[in-house]
């Protein structure tokens, strides 16, 4: 390798490494994304068998629960039961994370109210006292009975360790709470050291909003539970506090740690990367935590609520912290986790809890993002001395071990020592170098290789053109043996054999046959060998008998004009087909023969090569994408010729056959694309009289290409000796078969047939011979399109209908008009498939 390629290496290398650093500090979205791939996969694989806490217990509000106990939202008596019934069992802290913002819309409850005011104020109750003592104690214990909203308080308020969420955002429906009722999160507020809530890291809140106001006077406290992140932190950190209005509020898992542990809100000090409660210290990311996800995690014990309140299940709470709330969260809402399930809030906010308990979590220290850059460093200092000194495999060797190195390290970093290194960032990075030094080496190599290669190739060509093939194939020898140069070698042994230079003809095949058999020189070389054998002993050239070599049969021609042949494609009807090169322009062909004396009588034969130059010449001027190319037009010993564009793909009578039909929307497309070379073509006043499968090619990239333009009309108007009709009967249209006028609308029918046979894997006319076959043409109409594919769409079948109709002014009137029909037709089916295709991501997701 050249210094300048070394150094531009390097630099790329070393450029790559600080852009990753520099990305590494700003954390883009699309990388963070690529790291929560990583950290989940990291995660799976570092699950212990750790059990979980016994001291947590969720009593969730399932589908079981809705079925037996009703649609959401209960009366709230039901949950006053649950939490006495907690409480009854010993339950040490009671968590309710249920919407309880307003009090309940109770209509018995406001005209008792509404009795009661009325009967005070009334003048005539005042008359009997002792009567108006009774009716307002019989109210008020009436109105008590209905009060279930006062239940809830009573028997929150009788507990004395229940904690309510604080909500951040109003559900629909919902007014904003009292001023009055913001006293309740003076209490609430946690402890924090100077600068910290005015950090980038900490989460904010613009409100805070509480159950309704007695509630939120007899709840022990509160918390938020603001769990939604950013979708690459979603379910793997957990926000401890937010910040509302200059002051930290803690988050509901830490309240009711908080709780459990005895201690008020105040005693907690929020510290820049930690949180320190009584002795002890949990470790904080951007004012989060990280969870640790343990094998446990999804064995923490769970009951339904109608389980519980029935008395089915008896589950042991004493001393436990019982989180009640929505087994899919309100709305529905669910967390992702890294283990790839989705959870609700209080499965996630239950593991919350088990890692507060046991001193279970991740941490990130701020050395992280420092050995981070140090490995990016090191990865660039890599990439600028080494990997541009070594070769692929080793270059690609190296790139494997040191991912591997990083993969195990954030592994075990993770798995043994509980500290998060972000692994995507280094394999990116490392990835990026490899990939560009090996592309920068590549193209550097490339050119200087190619550079090389076609300065002997034109050498080689110049000296062969001027006759010294000796030179010549000097310069050929130093050109790798690829199949381009064996053309060019194969070349030059023919001059040699032009030249009766048979021996350094063999050495030149010879050498071209070392990689394996080339054209026909398996072949050849023995026959060379016997003609040089017999030319040594003497005998004249003249005298011997014709060999092979020297009048070769139609299919083992050598050239055709000056093009050199390099193979048979195939045979048509009056002619065989060849691929073949333009050395002159090293250009690949297709060359087209016909042989118009084995089917036509001698005093014809004329009339007709001058009739197909003309109409050859006149289909050689267009110029369409879908449009083979006629290049040249000549006439060789006993055939005419055309030389076209080489074409590689599969013409269509591969895809007529009923196990091998091509889609409805590729159909729809191939067929239009031949409907706009058929409308260019008439519009330039040609016709092309023989459209068939044969006739159109389906090209490797997805192009199609209509062949033989020109060539029909020249000879189906002339006899032939056996009297046959040359072209394809079973594309004929009605019109063309009964030896009328042709105009366009006769190719339109054809493509019609074709585009019939394309979808259904059959002919819409078929018959036992010639002459039934001709009258199911002309007479009998097809079967419908539908009846061998019932998925066919209507429209499809009437653009079929029409293009297929006998009667010439009900067919389409230019091929233009079907086109145009038929994209239609194709957008309708894109819309259709897209459609599909969103429902049933929709689906996916409900």
């Amino acid at each position: 390798m050249n210094k300048r390629s070394l150094s531009l290496n390097s630099l790329l290398a070393g450029l790559i490494a600080l852009a990753f650093m520099g990305l590494a500090h700003y954390s883009p979205c699309f990388l963070d994304q690529v790291e929560r791939l990583s950290y989940d996969a990291v995660t799976r694989l570092s699950l212990t068998d750790t059990p979980v806490d016994q001291r947590i217990l969720l009593i969730e509000i399932d589908q079981k629960s809705l079925d037996v106990l009703g649609p959401w939202p209960w009366p709230r008596d039901l949950i006053a039961r649950m939490v006495r019934l907690a409480k009854g069992n010993g339950a040490k802290v009671i968590g309710l994370n249920l919407p309880l913002l307003g009090e309940e819309r109770d209509s018995g409850l406001r005209e008792i109210r509404t009795l009661k005011d009325k009967l005070l104020a009334h003048a005539l109750s005042r008359q009997d006292e002792e009567l108006l003592e009774w009716m307002e104690e019989n109210l008020k214990e009436l109105e008590e009975k209905a009060d279930r909203d006062l239940e809830l308080v009573e028997a929150v308020g009788e507990a004395g360790n229940v904690i309510l969420v604080a909500m951040t955002a109003l559900p629909p429906g919902q007014v904003k709470r009292k001023r009055e009722e913001r006293a309740f999160l003076s209490r609430e507020t946690l402890s924090e050291k100077e600068g910290v809530s005015s950090g980038k890291s900490n989460r904010r809140a613009e409100e805070l909003y509480l159950p309704f106001s007695k509630l939120a006077r007899a709840a022990m406290g509160f918390g938020h539970n603001d769990l939604l992140l950013h979708e690459t932190t979603e379910g793997m950190a957990c926000p401890l506090f937010v910040n509302c209005r200059g002051s930290l509020f803690p988050s509901y898992a830490l309240r009711l740690a908080l709780a459990y542990w005895d201690q008020v809100p105040s005693k907690a000090v929020v510290e820049a990367r930690q949180l320190r409660v009584r002795s002890e210290s949990i470790p904080l990311w951007e004012g989060k935590l990280l969870v640790k996800y343990h094998g446990g995690f999804s064995h923490i014990e769970k009951l339904s609520f109608s389980d519980v309140l029935g008395g089915q299940k008896r589950p042991s709470m004493k001393g436990r912290i019982v989180l009640i709330g929505r087994a899919l969260g309100e709305e529905g809402k669910t967390l992702r986790t890294p283990l790839g399930t989705a959870v609700s809030e209080d499965h996630f906010n239950g593991l919350v809890l088990d890692n507060l308990l046991n001193r279970r979590y991740l941490t990130r220290p701020g050395f992280m993002v420092f050995a981070e850059w140090g490995v990016l460093f090191l990865l660039g200092l890599s990439g600028v001395l080494l990997f541009p000194r070594i070769g692929q495999l080793p270059r690609l060797g190296l790139t494997g071990a040191l991912a591997a190195a990083i993969v195990v390290s954030g592994f075990l970093l993770l798995a043994r020592w509980d500290l998060w290194f972000r692994i995507s960032y280094a394999l990116l990075c490392l990835l990026a170098i490899y990939a560009v030094v090996s592309v920068s080496q590549w193209i550097f190599g490339v050119k200087i290789s190619r550079e090389s290669i076609e300065t002997n190739r034109l050498l080689g060509l110049n000296l062969q053109s001027q006759g010294l093939l000796d030179l010549a194939f000097e310069k050929f020898r130093r050109l790798p043996l690829d199949p381009e140069t064996k053309d060019l070698m194969y070349s030059l042994g023919l001059d040699y054999e032009q030249k009766r230079l048979i021996n350094k003809a063999l050495l030149v095949y010879e050498y071209v046959n070392r990689g394996g058999g080339f054209r026909d020189l398996d072949a050849r070389i023995p026959k060379l060998k016997q003609v040089d054998k017999s030319s040594t002993v003497g005998t004249p050239i003249k005298a011997r008998e014709p060999s092979a070599l020297e009048e070769p049969v139609p299919e083992e021609l050598t050239r055709i004009g000056r093009y050199e042949i390099l193979q048979v494609l195939g045979r048509g009807s009056m002619g065989l087909v060849y691929k073949a090169l333009d050395p002159k322009i090293n250009r690949l062909l297709a060359i087209k023969t016909i042989r118009f004396s084995d089917e036509f009588d001698e005093d014809v034969i004329q009339e007709i090569k001058e009739r197909f130059f003309r109409e050859a010449e006149i289909a050689g001027r267009l110029s369409h994408p879908c449009i083979v190319t006629i290049h040249d037009l000549g006439e060789e010993q006993d055939f005419t010729y055309m030389a076209m564009e080489y074409l590689e793909g599969d013409n269509l009578e591969k895809f007529i056959n009923k196990k091998n039909l091509l889609p409805l929307r590729k159909v729809l497309s191939v067929v239009a694309s031949v409907a706009d070379a058929l409308d260019f073509a008439h519009r330039a006043e040609v016709i092309h009289r023989d459209i068939k499968p044969a006739n159109i090619m389906l090209l490797k990239t997805g192009g199609v290409k209509v062949t033989d333009f020109g060539i029909a009309k020249a000879i189906s108007s002339s006899r032939t000796r056996t009297g046959v009709i040359l072209g394809t009967p079973n594309y004929m249209s009605p019109e063309q078969i009964m030896g009328q006028k042709i105009d366009p609308r006769s190719d339109i029918f054809s493509l019609g047939v074709v585009f019939y046979q394309l979808l259904a894997g059959e002919l819409p006319f078929q018959g036992d011979n010639l002459s039934s076959l001709l009258y199911q043409i002309t007479q009998v109409k097809h079967p419908p399109l539908r009846s061998f594919n019932p998925r066919i769409p209507l429209a499809c079948e009437q653009i079929m209908e029409k293009a297929l109709a006998k009667n010439l002014e009900e067919r389409f009137q230019s091929a233009g008009q079907m086109a145009k029909l038929l994209r239609l037709l194709a957008l309708k089916v894109d819309q259709k498939q897209k459609k599909i295709a969103v429902d049933k991501e929709a689906a996916s997701k409900n």
